[in-house]
């Protein structure tokens, strides 16, 4: 996407941090249900805000990937880049998945279990490491080696 805008280089750095807000947010409503008595409302929040921040989160995976095809990466940066790569798509399969089962216990009803909200709020927490792994990577590009700046 060469020529995106004449400020920005590509739309990776619009992209990137929405689906980190998103799902910092799903977690957080995920841990706020385990507090509440009745946790339907809550735990509709959660998921809304898993799916929105699951579907970006493709979206910066793939605008990820067109980027570093039109960046300059310095030669010892080339190693950071393929882990970088690595640990997103983990973070897309990861929270793809979590996201479908979250789907298929809310239709099936089965989502309103103590055991179950705690089982969401884990996988959410586990899922956040991952991606917590990415952002640093993707941060250590930009900051230590200056790609795409």
């Amino acid at each position: 996407m060469e020529g995106f805008a004449d400020w920005v280089p590509n739309p990776h750095i619009l992209v990137i941090h929405l689906p980190l807000g998103l799902l910092v947010a799903a977690v957080g409503a995920d841990l706020l249900s385990l507090l509440r008595r009745d946790q339907r409302t809550v735990r509709r929040v959660s998921t809304g805000l898993h799916i929105m921040g699951t579907m970006t989160l493709i979206l910066a995976y793939f605008t990820g990937r067109s980027a570093a095809e039109e960046v300059y990466i310095p030669g010892l940066a080339h190693a950071l880049v393929a882990q970088h790569w690595h640990w997103a798509l983990g973070c897309v399969w990861y929270f793809g998945l979590a996201t479908l089962g979250r789907l298929a216990l809310q239709l099936h009803g089965r989502s309103s279990s103590r055991t179950i909200t705690i089982g969401l709020s884990t996988t959410g927490l586990a899922g956040l490491a991952v991606l917590a792994m990415t952002a640093e990577l993707g941060g250590r590009l930009v900051y230590h080696y200056g790609v795409g700046v």
